[in-house]
């Protein structure tokens, strides 16, 4: 009966432990308990539930991606990294999620050959700029007051913070009422590592802002499309 106790008492235990380290979001607990694929959906999604393209094969998206004036050296190139890493990870999220819909993600090469070819294209709309890319939505994401380590600490400890702002714009959406106006948009204060600083000896800082544009990246992804909170899991940030 002891034996029994003990046994039931630390797999109890056992549990709460691996649940402190899922993290706090309950969709991704009740999917960890009850080994359910459970999908996260999306808050502002690239899709079409109607009208003309809703039954359209593939939704194609382009990224303008901006950040502040005034960003650490450490940040010299991130808009253009973090622009890689959406163009990677928005459609391998589509694709393990199974949606019937193929998202394509313009690459930073298609942008940037737009952009050579029409020096004033930040005085274009985006919903113009999206026209002449063959695009259905087009993301302006904005990233401002960037920094990888804690304040304070004299480059001891990393915590990588960042104000993010996306405006998210339907091409087919350029006439009526509303004309010229986001879709969508969001701002959000970003954290990495959301479990708290880190040592900064423990790697290069290189390595450090290429995870965080990587996780930043991801976290503005599901925004955007479904994802299995298994994925979230992973990231253990």
């Amino acid at each position: 009966m002891n034996k029994t106790y003990r046994w039931v008492r630390r797999a109890v235990w056992g549990t709460l432990a691996v649940v402190c380290t899922v993290g706090c979001n309950p969709l991704t607990t009740i999917a960890f308990l009850t080994h359910k694929d459970v999908k996260i959906p999306a808050e502002f999604p690239l899709t079409y539930k109607e009208g003309p393209k809703k039954d359209k094969e593939e939704i194609v998206v382009a990224l303008f991606v901006s950040q502040g004036t005034g960003q650490s050296y450490e940040f010299a190139g991130a808009d253009t990294a973090l622009a890689n890493e959406i163009v990677k990870k928005l459609p391998e999220m589509i694709k393990e999620t199974k949606q019937k819909q193929k998202l394509t993600v313009l690459t930073t090469a298609q942008v940037n050959k737009f952009k050579m070819k029409n020096p004033n294209w930040r005085l274009m709309h985006a919903t113009e700029r999206g026209k002449q890319l063959g695009a259905d939505f087009v993301l302006d994401i904005h990233l401002d007051k960037m920094n990888l380590y804690q304040p304070g600490s004299q480059n001891s400890f990393y915590e990588g913070r960042a104000d993010v702002t996306v405006d998210m714009y339907d091409v087919e959406d350029s006439a009526g009422e509303g004309a010229g106006e986001p879709k969508n948009s969001y701002s959000q204060g970003f954290a990495f590592p959301k479990t708290g600083f880190r040592d900064a000896t423990t790697k290069p800082v290189s390595a450090f802002r290429r995870e965080f544009l990587e996780n930043l990246a991801v976290e503005i992804c599901h925004r955007h499309v479904e994802y299995k909170p298994s994925s979230g899991i992973a990231e253990g940030r």
